[in-house]
């Protein structure tokens, strides 16, 4: 069993677990994965990946312990990453999944420790472990009073040079006995103030000139969130949609700005999610839709009124955004494709038996 001194950086996300329980498992996941997916691009080949845990990250760096600035720039790095893309999940969803709304509140940590690890060789795969392996994964639980933070133990810093860097965060001494273990030592420093500074993503081209246009408006018995649910399921349109024959999308889920090759029985459509609102009342969704064929560029707008917990209204329009008006017979031609559509929706959803929704949602 080989053994090398390794810096450990196992960045965690805060809230995870009570984010997966408490919300819809599907959507929670996808998000985690996203999320974990940009923790890994700013890592980089700096540090190895060791494995990942769920709700956290194993990094790996061989050999003697790298600056406290150089912990401090990855860390750093690591942060702003997820914050990024945490907040484009955010700007960017359609989806009034209790995942989805709550991708705002996870946070990010960081515990680093160094010293000798084991490789143990499994087949092809090789796990690190050993006592500072523990020690590494204890630190995760401890009595620091906040959920973003970088812990550095006392035996990582001692092997490292202090920063000669101007001080630009302030850092605590404290301390956790474990079982077995015994006493840890560490500094931490709170990244409060470092959320603060994480750049804004550039803002989704959402808007679209509205008009007074008149609604198309049908009950449903189901629930508003439910038959949104199904809409918003662009790839699962095909299964209720009159004459939708197949979707052809580059991406597995549907969010602002994200494109839809919409094939019909005699016509294509390119079409895009542009907004979402929602509230306990209801929901508003919006989205472009282009027919080269017809030369017509539309948007559709939908909005999900909340009777009650069973019954919902359904309103429906679309709006030229075109830079010619529509012809007549093309509009009366789309009016009609859009009240066959709302039918046949209001005809799906009155068929489901189960809601998307876990009960705790409603």
């Amino acid at each position: 069993m080989a053994e090398t001194n390794a810096t450990i950086l196992i960045p965690d996300i805060s809230g995870f677990t009570e984010f997966m329980t408490t919300t819809e498992l599907t959507h929670s996941t996808h998000a985690i994965n996203i999320l974990i997916d940009a923790i890994l691009e700013a890592v980089g080949e700096e540090y190895e990946v060791s494995e990942i845990e769920g709700d956290a990250v194993l990094l790996i760096k061989k050999g003697s312990a790298p600056s406290q600035k150089q912990i401090l720039d990855i860390c750093l790095k690591i942060f702003n990453a997820f914050h990024f893309q945490r907040k484009w999940l955010q700007q960017h969803t359609i989806c009034p999944c209790g995942a989805c709304q709550a991708i705002i509140n996870l946070t990010l940590k960081f515990i680093v420790h160094h010293g000798p690890l084991a490789e143990i060789k499994v087949g092809r795969f090789v796990k690190q472990s050993g006592p500072e392996m523990i020690v590494a994964h204890r630190l995760l639980k401890n009595s620091i009073d906040n959920n973003e933070y970088l812990l550095m133990t006392e035996k990582l810093l001692q092997q490292v040079a202090a920063s000669t860097e101007p001080a630009e965060m302030i850092w605590a001494s404290s301390s956790e006995e474990y079982a077995s273990i015994g006493k840890v030592e560490y500094r931490f420093t709170l990244l409060n103030e470092a959320r603060k500074n994480v750049p804004e993503p550039p803002a989704p081209q959402s808007y679209y000139h509205s008009d007074n246009t008149t609604y198309l408006e049908i009950p449903i018995a189901a629930n508003f969130r439910d038959v949104y649910m199904v809409m918003m399921n662009i790839s699962g349109r095909p299964e209720w949609m009159p004459g939708l024959q197949k979707i052809e999308q580059d991406v597995a889920y549907a969010f602002i700005g994200s494109i839809h090759h919409c094939t019909f029985d005699n016509y294509q459509a390119i079409v895009s999610p542009l907004r979402m609102t929602v509230s306990d009342e209801g929901i508003m969704y919006a989205e472009s839709c282009l027919i080269k064929e017809m030369n017509l560029s539309v948007v559709n707008e939908f909005v999900f009124k909340k009777i009650n917990e069973k019954i919902c209204g359904l309103a429906c329009r679309f709006m030229n955004v075109g830079e010619s008006p529509v012809p007549e017979e093309v509009k009366a031609a789309h009016f009609e494709k859009m009240h066959r559509m709302a039918v046949q929706l209001k005809e799906y959803c009155e068929k489901k038996e189960e809601s998307l929704f876990e009960p705790s949602f409603q």
